[in-house]
This record gives C-alpha cells, sequence and structure tokens, in this order.
C-alpha cells in the first residue's frame, strides 16, 4: 500500500506543487495514521490538541460515509469530500475497497482542487 501512497505524494506534488501541505493515510477510526507528506509550516498553525480532534473529525465523516452513499446512491460510490475554508482546503478520500483514508491538506487555491482530485484517481483507482 505504501507504493501506491509514495505515488499518490508524487503526483500531487507534481499537479498541486507549493500548494500542497500534507498527506496523511490510515485508519482513522482507530487513530492509526501515518505521515506520507509535510511542508515544513504545515503543522506549524496546529497544537496536538487540534490535530486529535482533526482525526476525530476525518474518523466521523468514514462513520458517516455509509449514510451519504446511502441518500445518493444514484450518484454512485462516496468516495472524497472536499472542505473549503478561508486559507486551507481538505480533500477526505474515503476508504474503499480495501484502502486506508487519505486525508490531503492543501493552501486555499481551489484551483488544485481538481488536479488533486485527479492525481487521487489516477493512482488510487
Amino acid at each position: 500500500m505504501d507504493s501506491k501512497i509514495d505515488r499518490l505524494v508524487v503526483a500531487l506534488r507534481e499537479r498541486v506543487g507549493d500548494g500542497l501541505r500534507g498527506v496523511f493515510y490510515g485508519k482513522f477510526r482507530e487513530r492509526e495514521y501515518s505521515v506520507a507528506y509535510t511542508s515544513e509550516e504545515a503543522l506549524d498553525d496546529y497544537s496536538a490538541e487540534q490535530i486529535d480532534d482533526i482525526i476525530d473529525d476525518v474518523a466521523f465523516k468514514n462513520l458517516h460515509s455509509d449514510r451519504k452513499a446511502d441518500l445518493h446512491e444514484p450518484l454512485g460510490r462516496y468516495t472524497t469530500s472536499v472542505e473549503v475554508f478561508d486559507d486551507g482546503i481538505n480533500l477526505v478520500v474515503l476508504g474503499y475497497d480495501g484502502l486506508p483514508t487519505v486525508f490531503v491538506g492543501m493552501d486555499s487555491d481551489v484551483s488544485n482542487v481538481t488536479p488533486a482530485l485527479e492525481a487521487v484517481e489516477s493512482v488510487l483507482e
């Protein structure tokens, strides 16, 4: 699995460039995750408690994904959540088909969303 994650990091760095802040993957429900990539300043603005809360939030997304998939069944499989904030964008690629959940943090440049989603699709699908 790590080789797919490594390829994903390479693809994200190529497509998103300096806008990529971090890539984390694992079983967030069990609080088991690894850091695949972080920029030097990515975690500077977060306390350890805030990071724990973000991990919990990602785990809740996984728990809620079945409900979303059922609600929007005509759209097909629910794979990714995009969160847009004033100063950053997060992609949460929900674990499915044996893949881990992947959290991708980016800067606030919304033009990076499509290239990031394309990187995820080309590597993980």
